[in-house]
């Protein structure tokens, strides 16, 4: 009789309508690591506003969460994150982890701290997005200390649009974003949670000969740290490859 291998528990925060996190996660993350998520309804074709509005629901989709006493949340949404600015977006997953007991980041969140740690100090940014997206993102990276040269996005609004660029694409538009700024940037970053830059990143880095990090695998880097789960991710670039510090309170272990 066969029994479930769970040893650890992540909980995912998705947008209603994304598809990719579910669909990527399980295939990345080490054996015995399992997803579980709680999402919020974000209105079709309203934008910005309707991602402000959206926030409404984050106190619930974290509680749910963490009463299926998951190890560690992932708050998924890139450009959430950037409205709120840093510090602020800091405070959240602060007051959710205070609320419900349970260490929580947010995408934006995480991909600065990948940034930083890998050293990433300029940077070119492809995204899914239309220009309207990206003043608050390239914000929050400047409170970071991070210089975004470019921020190159395809122009599309849907989340079903995001989801629907297959790799070879995301690939493609990232290295055609990269040529005009590869002597002066110190990697790559591909924005959003419903866009599968993550299966292009380790391609891309071995081309570029420089990191490249994502929405996806920034985040799942953090929440995994989170949760005490160190040993490496392969296929996905340098930041998921490298050492993990197990980010768990009182823990100081390096592996």
């Amino acid at each position: 009789m066969d029994k479930l291998d769970l040893r650890t528990k992540i909980g995912l925060v998705v947008v209603s309508a994304s598809t990719i996190s579910e669909m990527r996660y399980p295939i990345a993350a080490p054996p015995g690591v399992g997803f579980f998520t709680s999402r919020m309804m974000l209105a079709e074709g309203e934008g910005i506003d309707a991602l402000i509005e959206m926030e409404g629901n984050a106190v619930r989709a974290v509680g749910e969460l963490a009463s299926a006493k998951v190890d560690s949340v992932a708050y998924c949404c890139t450009v959430s994150g950037a409205l709120r600015g840093m510090e602020k977006d800091r405070q959240f997953c602060r007051d959710m982890e205070a609320q419900w007991g349970t260490p929580t980041t947010s995408t934006m969140l995480a991909v600065t701290e990948a940034l930083q740690h890998l050293g990433l100090k300029k940077i070119v940014v492809s995204t899914p997005y239309p220009d309207s997206h990206h003043e608050a993102e390239r914000a929050y990276l400047k409170e970071a200390g991070i210089e975004a040269l470019t921020m190159q996005g395809m122009g599309l609004v849907t989340a079903e649009g995001f989801a629907a660029v297959p790799p070879q694409e995301i690939y493609d538009f990232s290295l055609n974003a990269w040529q005009d700024y590869a002597g002066e940037a110190d990697g790559l970053f591909i924005s959003c949670m419903n866009f599968d830059g993550m299966a292009a990143a380790q391609d891309l880095e071995d081309e570029i000969g420089k990191p490249v990090v994502t929405s996806h695998s920034a985040t799942l880097w953090s929440v995994l740290g989170q949760a005490g789960v160190t040993e490496p991710v392969y296929g996905y670039g340098r930041l998921l490859a490298e050492p993990r510090t197990d980010r768990r309170p009182n823990a100081a272990s390096v592996v």
